[in-house]
């Protein structure tokens, strides 16, 4: 589509006299009528000034039309040939931009140690993922980076209601899930015992300050097994990164750079804590009076860690939209500190999920874990299965990428920012904007070619609302990577999905006079349809 664009906005600057944009079109009002229009006829007399604007151009490509005061273009017979023979030929690199010479970093997932990976946890993963994906398939170096909470004031707590209320019990199986409950416990003993929060503290001292060895021994442990259980999770979601980073590796840089902040008179102490004020953001609190680290502690050595050890143009933070104003005041320190990168570091937040049972707090109890969820997905996916095809091999395979990528599509098909509430009869459904209803288009494509037995040949065909789709690809990747929106290709795969289902439905395939052609855009289709999928980190079964 972009060529056909950049075609056009040539010929009506050369037909105007003025400096047309491709940026400047807009879609037409059906793929029947035009691929794109330019309001330009608007500001030079109306409908008579748009025939006669469409009268200049002449194009090989493009055939151009005079609809009230707008112009619509549409690509010339040849054109769907073009098209199918190009995607074809590139298949998993169609729409792919050209390599940028700027590394990007995306930091996404997060999940703390000895605490629950739970449905919220979902969200933030897929999302990171997927931009992930989408800003390498639009030609940046990537590198997908996990910043875990493995320290912390949440890991004194764990520790200490171990050691109190569980002195050697050890499970043998769900280790990181049990931790998560002595979490939750510890929290609620606090809630009703304030008392003991002087004992909470002696203990993250002990493993700050003193590394006592029988609780680092302890942290090391219970540490691994968060991190095993997570990498089963990662796992099942199809998600993997480049780098991990610890909150354990930068704490005492960050104690560092934060005195050098307070002895060149950048910070200040307030009341025994370390604090910078940044104006109108508020006053950002940089190390306890204590002297034990923050997050905002950590996070300045792991921005300074990022840039100098990756070589990195740019750092993108995925996390809940909760950390806007945190981000905020990260990023103006970093800025007042005299890093230069401080510009380069983006947030992109996104909402909460909730359930019908509201928000998810894991130390209030009611958190769904992921294994839980994860579970009933595959459960009510392989229900569907028994009833639609119960003749069907790798049952649970299936299931499984089916319930997989139904939470996952569910979390993306939303811009960042909205809020979800999870349904689990509407993302399950294979009909709608779901990523069964994607998943199942793809396996018609593969059922059409096995039973044709044979691959088509690219030719001119007139499925105009599928091949306008088909074209869209690289306007939709470039669009989602230059916003930060996954749901831009999320959204998008649907609308291919639906335009393939009626074509599906009207035209006949094997048997047809343009037999070879119709194949080769069915084989097209598929393969834009698995790019997609593949962007957004869902499977795509052959059979269902």
């Amino acid at each position: 589509m972009r060529e056909l664009k950049l075609e056009a906005a040539r010929l009506l600057s050369e037909a105007t006299g003025k400096d047309i944009s491709p940026g400047s079109f807009s879609p037409a009002p059906s793929p029947e009528v035009g691929w794109f229009a330019s309001n330009i006829a608007f500001k030079m007399g109306g409908p008579q000034a748009a025939k006669e604007i469409a009268g200049k151009i002449r194009s090989g490509k493009l055939t151009a039309k005079a609809t009230g005061p707008f112009i619509n273009f549409l690509p010339k017979e040849g054109y769907s040939k073009k098209l199918i023979a190009k995607i074809l030929k590139e298949g998993p690199a169609y729409g792919r931009g050209e390599a940028k010479k700027e590394k990007v970093m995306v930091e996404f997932s997060q999940p703390n140690t000895h605490k629950a990976f739970h449905v919220g946890h979902i969200r933030g993963t897929s999302l990171g993922f997927a931009l992930a994906n989408i800003l390498e398939h639009y030609g940046y170096n990537v590198v997908k980076a996990n910043y875990q909470g493995d320290v912390g004031a949440h890991i004194a707590k764990c520790l200490w209601a171990m050691q109190k209320f569980h002195p050697g019990e050890m499970p043998t199986e769900h280790k990181g899930k049990w931790l998560a409950g002595i979490y939750r416990e510890a929290s609620q003993k606090l809630k009703e015992n304030p008392e003991y929060e002087k004992e909470v503290q002696k203990v993250f001292h002990r493993m700050f300050f003193e590394k006592d060895p029988k609780l680092m021994a302890l942290w090391k442990e219970t540490r691994q097994w968060s991190l095993d259980e997570f990498k089963g999770i990662y796992r099942e979601l199809g998600v993997s990164f480049d780098v991990r980073f610890f909150e354990s590796q930068v704490e005492e840089e960050g104690v560092r750079i934060v005195k050098k902040m307070l002895k060149d008179g950048l910070a200040k102490v307030d009341d025994g804590a370390i604090i910078i004020d940044l104006g109108d953001l508020g006053v950002f609190l940089l190390l306890r009076s204590d002297g034990t680290p923050l997050y905002s502690t950590k996070d300045i050595a792991l921005a300074v860690k990022k840039f100098n050890e990756y070589d990195i143009g740019k750092s993108i933070y995925v996390t809940g939209s909760e950390q806007n104003h945190y981000f905020a005041q990260l990023f103006k320190t970093l800025e007042l500190m005299g890093f230069k990168q401080a510009k380069s570091c983006v947030h992109i937040p996104f909402g909460l999920v909730m359930l019908p049972e509201g928000k998810m707090k894991t130390r209030e109890g009611n958190v769904v874990f992921y294994e839980d969820f994860a579970a009933e997905a595959k459960r009510r996916a392989l229900a569907e299965i028994e009833k639609k095809n119960p003749s069907l091999e790798e049952k649970k395979g299936v299931a499984r990428a089916i319930g997989i990528g139904a939470i996952k599509y569910s979390m993306l098909k939303v811009s960042n920012n909205k809020k979800i509430v999870f349904d689990w009869d509407k993302s399950l459904s294979f009909e709608g904007e779901t990523a069964p209803y994607i998943q199942y288009a793809n396996v018609r494509c593969h059922s059409i070619l096995e039973k044709a037995g044979r691959r088509g040949k690219p030719g001119d065909v007139a499925a105009n609302a599928l091949l306008y789709q088909l074209s869209r690809f690289d306007e939709v990747i470039e669009e989602a990577a230059c916003s930060y929106s996954p749901h831009i290709v999320a959204n998008y795969a649907y609308l291919v999905a639906d335009a393939f289902s009626t074509f599906y439905t009207h035209q006949q395939v094997i048997g047809s006079k343009n037999e070879d052609a119709l194949l080769a855009l069915v084989e097209a289709t598929s393969i834009v349809l698995e790019n997609c999928l593949r962007l957004l980190g869902i499977e795509a079964p052959r059979r269902m």
